[in-house]
């Protein structure tokens, strides 16, 4: 958390919001300056009721929101709020009744409970049909499951419900009392459709779900409402700023990191990491819904992305970390600069151990929820650095596996690869992915990029700027590119090749044994 002082009276200033899965945060951006001039960040409230079930309070998530922008706007007494903007993690949400009143938790994007659902979905459409209308393949995660589940279960507390709102829409209700939803999160309910970029009939139909349940779905960056009285009270907020619709943080993020031209790739990597190519156009084929890959509306109009995934990348390397350290060992404690030593000492040098990174299921390319990762080759003379190490190898991996598949299903080549989120400060980590990709990667610094992009996006909105190009202009930001270290390209390509690509066939029926027989116990 830091903030600076000292500002110049009437400066104007854009405030961005971005609940994180973590963390919630919010910046105050001069755009004049291109830099934030306050940040402050708080832990994201969950709970854990049961084993495998994670939610958020809804009214602690609007306090810590709140909390947030109250303690950036004390940084930026005397400025004028231009707008704010909302990013957010994308799946989750909740049903509220007539009176705006939340009738349940909200469900985290990453709890599994909802397999029940998913495994409806995958009986009623195939893979094909449903990527065709909504760009996805069935998963847990997706909101309409959400809904379900709670139809399903606990049907007291649905039965009136006036409208379901993904957990963005939720804050920026809190903010102006109107309901609305960008592109990005209404695909990620599981019902929009995307070449219509509304609401899908059937799919509507097929959940038990009216259209006037769901808010409207606009552009990212579309002004919906402005600060209400009593919001301003909670947030320090002028009253009547304008509220501008973010969209899912990884998109977001990619707006502040130029992640909009043809044949630019962002590597947007923290607890879970997404690869976003940017398309002009909707793409859908059977090979595509079989793999997992989405392909949805862009936050800004007219454009789409494709999208790799793996949900646990970052998560991951802390949860490794975690294990590799004392019990008890705060998360900002954690001994990675000791286990980064000693993972460096055997780069290039030590083949193995291998790991299959899919702690949560394989993500992208092979589209398999019930895969589990694997650790192989290892020997009692391996050490921790070199679990580490070999961890970091296959995340390096899963990236070039995924960038081969993209660039074939859409024709277009990867000209560039930015890397952003939390695991770029594992300089080796980077290191990995420019070796195994064989071609250099761009380090962008930008301080918090998904809040910062929620504050171009309302820049936009309210018209600070023409449109995203000259937003990302704007911003002052610090490029490394890092080169492939070329002695180290051969010895990962064998290694990736005869190693790791093998290795989820050879496993495939071993985990869907050890998933069959947990489910049924």
């Amino acid at each position: 958390m830091s903030n600076r002082s000292g500002l110049k009276a009437r400066m104007t200033i854009l405030i961005g919001v971005d609940v994180g899965t973590t963390t919630i945060k919010a910046l105050a951006y001069d755009p004049a300056r291109g830099e934030p001039v306050a940040i402050a960040a708080r832990p994201t409230p969950v709970e854990h009721p049961r084993p495998g079930w994670s939610e958020h309070d809804p009214e602690a998530l609007w306090a810590t929101v709140a909390a947030c922008v109250r303690e950036v706007l004390s940084a930026c007494e005397g400025c004028e709020i231009a707008g704010l903007g909302v990013s957010s993690f994308a799946e989750a949400g909740l049903p509220l009744d007539a009176s705006g009143r939340p009738l349940y938790p909200i469900i985290a994007w990453y709890d599994r409970r909802c397999e029940p659902q998913a495994a409806w979905w995958e009986g009623q459409i195939s893979a094909a049909a449903l990527h065709a209308i909504t760009g996805q393949r069935v998963s847990p995660s997706f909101g309409v499951n959400k809904w379900m589940w709670l139809r399903d279960n606990e049907p007291h507390r649905v039965e009136n419900m006036a409208v379901w709102l993904s957990t963005p829409d939720y804050i920026l209700w809190r903010l102006t009392g109107e309901r609305a939803t960008d592109y990005t999160i209404a695909s990620r309910t599981l019902l929009f459709d995307q070449r219509t970029q509304t609401w899908s009939d059937e799919l509507l139909r097929r959940a038990g779900l009216r259209r006037e349940q769901l808010p409207e779905p606009l552009p990212g960056g579309t002004v919906v409402g402005r600060v209400t009285p009593q919001a301003a009270g909670e947030t320090g907020l002028p009253a009547g700023t304008p509220c501008a619709l973010g969209g899912h943080d990884h998109l977001v993020a990619a707006v502040a990191a130029g992640g909009y031209q043809p044949g630019t790739v962002i590597d947007s990597s923290g607890t879970a990491q997404a690869v976003l190519m940017f398309l002009s156009e909707f793409h859908t084929n059977e090979q595509m819904a079989g793999s997992g890959y989405a392909c949805y509306s862009h936050v800004l109009p007219g454009a789409y992305v494709l999208k790799a995934g793996l949900k646990l990348a970052g998560g991951a390397v802390e949860w490794l970390a975690r294990q590799l350290s004392d019990a008890g060992t705060p998360a900002d404690r954690l001994p990675y600069a000791a286990l980064l030593a000693e993972a460096e000492r055997t780069v290039g040098r030590q083949a193995g151990p291998v790991w299959l990174p899919h702690l949560l299921g394989s993500g992208t390319p092979e589209g398999d929820r019930h895969s589990r990762a694997a650790l192989v080759g290892l020997t009692a003379e391996h050490g921790q650095g070199d679990i580490f190490r070999a961890l970091l190898e296959s995340l390096a991996f899963w990236l070039r596996h995924n960038l081969t598949e993209v660039s074939a299903l859409t024709g277009q080549p990867v000209r560039e690869v930015t890397l952003l989120g939390g695991t770029k400060r594992l300089e080796l980590l980077t290191r990995l992915k420019a070796a195994a990709l064989n071609q250099p990667v761009t380090v962008l610094e930008i301080p918090e990029a998904a809040a910062t992009g929620a504050a171009l996006l309302a820049g936009i909105g309210a018209e600070v700027f023409d449109g995203p190009a000259e937003a990302a202009r704007s911003l002052k930001d610090d490029r490394v590119v890092i080169p492939p270290d070329a002695g180290l390209v051969e010895w990962y390509d064998r290694i990736y090749h005869e190693t790791y690509l093998p290795l989820y066939g050879l496993l495939r029926d071993v985990h869907h044994r050890l998933a069959a027989y947990t489910s049924a116990h």
